[in-house]
């Protein structure tokens, strides 16, 4: 049974107020406590203690958007999840914090979850793969996972077990389940081709709002800079992975690729992070990139009614030049986006 918010809030702020004071040694008597999104804020003249109980990456964002506005630089951070993870990405976007994580009720030191590699793709499936390009769908490879997608928009995966790799056809794990189910008796092939054929349809330029052309849309603004580099000033782009690795269909990541400035040949290497909408998780998830990739400069590509004065504060913490580009966005909502 889950918490009445209202309880929950209590609990979490009697929580934070216990944690500040016997870790961090807080007179509660001289200090404030308020509940933000990210977490319990405990603060009295000379220090800030923030203790978060979300399970979302995201969270660093806010607590960066909250610094940001409130002029701080050293607070106590305290994660319940990730603490590893927020660790690695605090020490480039705010190396004056101090990072601990919450076991057991304990407040423990962390140290910085170094970056994991991804998995090999499987061995023996230039067929499929060969079959997803023949079907005009794009070949993604992320975390060892062969996606076939249409601008963006998963549309099949290779999938490998005990009998060996077979192509799978779906928008989205269910789909794809379905999928099996239902024309197990059909060639994968055409199966493939219609489908590719059908979402193209719906991830198209003026193509009307509809959920499919609302899915993965940073996916497919990177398809279009795929499509054509020179548009934001860059050559010869090749993607890159998210980190961590996309879990869900419906989870909004940062989509990014490495490309090379034209400026000159050989230019500056950038990398080039593409968002919708109001993203916490894309300056954190920018810095995991940076530290990966050691880009000589960082280049945005976010709608234009997205781009907030504030993301661009937060991005001059990565470490390196950063500039926004904007592209004309290929889908219809009815609120325009420049």
């Amino acid at each position: 049974m889950s918490l009445d918010p209202a309880r929950r809030e209590g609990l979490e702020r009697a929580r934070a107020r216990a944690i500040a004071r016997d870790s961090f040694s807080i007179d509660l008597e001289q200090a404030s406590v308020t509940a933000r999104p990210f977490g319990v804020v405990v603060a009295d003249a000379s220090t800030h203690v923030i203790v978060s109980s979300s399970e979302s990456l995201a969270v660093l964002g806010g607590i960066l958007i909250w610094m940001d506005r409130e002029g701080l630089d050293k607070p106590h951070l305290v994660f319940e999840h990730h603490a590893e993870v927020q660790a690695r990405r605090a020490a480039l976007l705010a190396p004056a914090a101090t990072v601990f994580g919450l076991v057991a009720g304990r407040v423990v030191p962390v140290e910085p979850a170094a970056l994991t590699e991804p998995h090999p793709t499987p061995e023996g499936i230039g067929e499929l793969e060969a079959m997803i390009q023949r079907c005009g769908a794009d070949r993604v490879v992320e975390d060892g996972i062969v996606r076939a997608e249409v601008a963006g928009l998963e549309v099949g995966r290779i999938v490998t077990g005990p009998d060996g790799s077979q192509l799978e056809v779906g928008v989205g794990r269910f789909d794809r389940e379905a999928g099996v189910l239902l024309h197990a008796d059909r060639p994968i092939e055409p199966t493939l081709a219609d489908t590719v054929r059908r979402i193209s349809e719906h991830r198209r330029p003026g193509a009307p709002s509809d959920p499919v052309n609302r899915m993965a849309r940073e996916r497919w603004l990177r398809c279009l800079v795929v499509e054509d580099p020179a548009a934001i000033g860059v050559t010869q782009p090749e993607l890159v992975e998210p980190i961590p690795p996309r879990l869900s269909l419906l989870e909004a990541v940062p989509a990014a690729l490495l490309a090379e400035d034209v400026s000159a040949a050989g230019g500056p290497r950038v990398l080039v992070v593409c968002s919708v909408g109001v993203a916490l998780e894309l300056i954190p998830a920018a810095a995991d990139l940076v530290v990966r990739h050691r880009p000589d400069h960082v280049r945005f590509v976010i709608p234009s009614r997205d781009r907030f004065p504030t993301v661009e504060r937060l991005a001059s913490r990565l470490g390196v030049p950063v500039s926004f580009a904007e592209l004309a966005v290929p889908w219809v909502d009815g609120i325009p986006d420049g």
